[in-house]
C-alpha cells in the first residue's frame, strides 16, 4: 500500500443538504475501500494509524499493525 494512495472521501447518503456525511478511508491504488467512518477525525486517525504502521515495516522496527502479508 503506498501512503500517498491512501486517502479519505466524503460520502453522502444523497445529494440532499442535510444528508448524513460520512467518510471512507480509499486506497486509490487498488480501488479499495479499507473502511467508512461516521466522522472525519475516526478517518483521519485510520489513515495516520496504516501510514505509520507502514513506516515502521520500512524502517525494520516491529508493525504495530500486523495483517497478512
Amino acid at each position: 500500500m503506498l501512503n500517498e494512495a491512501i486517502e479519505i472521501r466524503e460520502l453522502k447518503d444523497s445529494d440532499d443538504d442535510d444528508a448524513t456525511v460520512r467518510y471512507e478511508v480509499y486506497d486509490s491504488d487498488t480501488g479499495t475501500s479499507l473502511g467508512v467512518y461516521d466522522n472525519y477525525e475516526d478517518a483521519q486517525y485510520e489513515v495516520e494509524s496504516m501510514k505509520s504502521s507502514n513506516r515502521s515495516v520500512w524502517e525494520g522496527a516491529k508493525d504495530a499493525d500486523p495483517g497478512a502479508e
